[in-house]
């Protein structure tokens, strides 16, 4: 089938999804873990999705790499309002508490990670410290696992190195996220991001090379999350 999938793309299951209702928590969760359960366990399309990003330019643009979390752009369709990605870890184990500019869903397909779900003292949102948040919930997410998490929430991840999980967002909500950054002092030394305006816990942040994009897929094919295409795969 593989072969066959590299001659005759075609459209998918996924270009005739409806808008997702991200406005009520429990409803996009509903419709955003059939998503990605499904996306899961259809290897053909995730094979797919991740070799095109190679002869997609806007894909593969929007893809980038960053010191605590990589991210692969599998499908993006803005008049539906939503956008599905890979995320890999590459090694660094622990995220800085931080928000989000939107609401997302996430889905472990390899790893696993210590997930803590944190409150702020004041009730407040935009800029925070480590002093204004506080623990809330710890969960572990394994594979398998598949949560929906609200834009005002703040978050902190600690990952087994290899961690990949698929990962589904809602239109922007905010101009920019935010991070406790006294608990990041290494981002002082990382690069400038590559877009400008972006917040300091964005520093390191830029799009992949095509280099670093074949390594990832390499790295899905290795672990046997995806299968390797022989020849060219066309774009969407």
């Amino acid at each position: 089938m593989t072969d066959q999938l590299a001659i005759h793309p075609g459209p998918h299951w996924i270009d005739h999804l409806p808008a997702l209702d991200w406005t009520d928590l429990r409803t996009g969760h509903r419709q955003a873990r059939s998503v990605l359960t499904r996306l899961a366990g259809d290897r053909e399309l995730l094979t797919r999705l991740v070799h095109e990003i190679e002869h997609d330019d806007q894909r593969l643009s929007a893809s980038e790499i960053h010191p605590l979390i990589n991210r692969l752009i599998l499908y993006q369709d803005d008049s539906r309002g939503f956008q599905i990605r890979l995320h890999m870890s590459p090694g660094s184990r622990e995220l800085v508490p931080h928000d989000h500019k939107y609401t997302f869903t996430a889905y472990v397909l390899q790893g696993a990670y210590v997930h803590v779900w944190r409150r702020r003292a004041d009730r407040e949102e935009g800029e925070f410290t480590g002093n204004d948040i506080r623990p809330g919930i710890v969960s572990i997410e394994r594979p398998g696992t598949c949560y929906t998490f609200g834009h005002p929430l703040i978050h902190q991840t600690i990952m087994v190195p290899g961690t990949v999980t698929l990962f589904m967002r809602g239109p922007r909500v905010k101009q920019r996220s935010h991070a406790a950054l006294d608990m990041l002092p290494q981002a002082d030394n990382w690069p400038p991001p590559s877009e400008l305006g972006k917040p300091k816990h964005a520093n390191g942040q830029r799009p992949v090379t095509i280099e670093e994009y074949r390594a990832m897929r390499a790295q899905l094919i290795g672990s046997g999350l995806i299968d390797a295409i022989p020849g060219p795969v066309g774009a969407r």
